[in-house]
């Protein structure tokens, strides 16, 4: 009898769809199923899916209009019949034990949420994730464990249908982040959650200079649904302590964990994203830092400044006027092949400190190979191709001024280890040099690690 319902929901995944149905079928145990939701694909993930489904029995796809991929994880665990479910996206893979690793944790500790590690294979993370790491190496963890709130990765966790079915779980119609508040509805019910190392999800994160995914945008509508999620945390969390204590002010230890990871998400996710937000969301993400100011504890804010000394806070820029008129460094593009134009730019306005212009020649800049994307961003300058150079540095609002001739992808880690540096300004170009040259390096030597491996 299968013990385990995967649910898969993919919208034109053909990409990778392949990748993540093969490592189910590499697992060494059979008792599971599949479950694909092709949430209206245009490409052809439906005819990958049906493939497998045609050879596997234990394979199934659900086919509907497309309604995003909460709906379509909504519809597989209608569909799911087993004891545990496991979400994987479309380009998860599972190493190969990891479905026999679930049912081993099961039979022995009769969890009813069995948490795993998760290796992140991208551009900058080539690594484990850490909170995860924790939580895997815990027979019982406690429902307070504060690494649970760090992150909302679906795939290193199995979890118990009755759960679903009991407490009407199911993912809300957001636009992003609902992870970790299904993640957290079910640790708050009490549940038993016990950790396996052996369960291991290998989770690719797309190349930077591929874009933002919509739900990695720091969109208005995104921002309104982190925000939903947190308070939704912060208030179960208050409402577990009050049960368990009789009251709760918000200064209690975990409830400062949470307002403690409001702050960090809403800085890496949104504050250092800073140019793709309009001001209706800056003003917003404002409100949100100012919401749970009463409750930090000042040790724990100074903890928040100590660790992100470049970004100027408790001060929030949301004037963009403002932050373009104050920028740290002024970069000169000067780049002349053209097929760099898009993925250079792309490093560059990903990078996690924010606060630089960039000042474009006029050719450069009505080139069709110039991204409409980044046309109207206000921390750029066009000036005309006479005396470029010349002019540009008159005209720069910052003494730190770096030339870029390299069209390579930017590290999204360089501009702020140049600024944490407090280098003089006349040796910024030697620093910010050094700087892309090491973690490219650095890239360089785990890529080539891992292809040993």
């Amino acid at each position: 009898m299968n013990r385990l319902s995967v649910i898969i929901p993919v919208y034109n995944g053909e990409k990778y769809l392949e990748k993540t149905l093969e490592s189910m079928v590499t697992q060494t145990v059979e008792n599971f199923e599949v479950i694909i939701v092709d949430d209206g694909s245009t490409d052809g993930s439906a005819a990958i899916a049906q493939k497998y489904c045609d050879e596997y029995n234990d394979f199934f796809c659900l086919h509907q209009e497309h309604k995003g991929v909460y709906a379509a994880r909504n519809a597989g665990i209608e569909k799911a019949k087993c004891e545990y479910l496991l979400f994987l996206d479309c380009g998860d893979v599972l190493t190969d034990g990891s479905v026999e690793a679930i049912f081993k944790c099961s039979d022995e500790h009769d969890a009813d949420m069995i948490t795993g590690r998760c290796w992140k294979n991208g551009d900058i993370e080539y690594e484990y994730e850490k909170s995860l790491d924790i939580l895997a190496t815990q027979p019982e963890v406690e429902m307070l464990e504060s690494s649970l709130l760090q992150n909302g990765i679906l795939g290193a966790k199995a979890i118990r249908k009755k759960l679903f079915d009991l407490y009407h779980l199911r993912f809300l119609d957001l636009t992003a982040h609902g992870e970790l508040l299904l993640i957290m509805q079910a640790v708050f019910h009490h549940i038993k959650i016990s950790g396996c190392p052996e369960l291991i999800l290998e989770k690719t994160v797309n190349p930077i200079t591929d874009g933002y995914s919509q739900f990695e945008m720091p969109t208005k509508e995104n921002l309104q649904s982190a925000a939903y999620v947190i308070g939704e945390i912060f208030d179960m969390g208050r409402e577990i302590i009050e049960q368990e204590t009789g009251a709760c002010d918000g200064d209690e230890a975990y409830c400062q964990e949470i307002v403690y990871m409001a702050y960090r998400f809403y800085l890496e996710n949104f504050y250092r994203r800073y140019w793709y937000m309009d001001e209706e969301t800056l003003s917003l993400m404002k409100d949100e830092f100012e919401k749970y100011a009463k409750f930090v504890r000042p040790e724990r804010f100074r903890k928040l400044q100590e660790n992100n000394p470049e970004l100027r806070l408790p001060y929030i820029y949301i004037d963009k006027k403002e932050a373009a008129d104050e920028p740290e460094f002024t970069l000169f593009f000067d780049l002349t092949n053209e097929e760099e134009f898009l993925p250079f730019l792309r490093s560059l306005y990903a990078q996690t400190y924010p606060f630089f212009e960039l000042i474009v020649p006029q050719s450069r800049f009505e080139s069709e190979a110039f991204p409409e994307e980044f046309r109207k961003m206000e921390n750029l300058r066009i000036l005309p191709d006479r005396n470029f150079h010349t002019e540009a540095r008159r005209q720069a609002k910052s003494n730190k001024c770096l030339e870029i001739r390299s069209g390579k992808p930017l590290d999204i880690r360089v501009l702020r280890e140049t600024a944490v540096s407090k280098t003089p300004a006349f040796l910024t170009q030697y620093v910010f040099s050094q700087k892309r040259s090491t973690l490219s390096a650095r890239k360089t030597l785990k890529d080539k690690g891992l292809n040993l491996n």
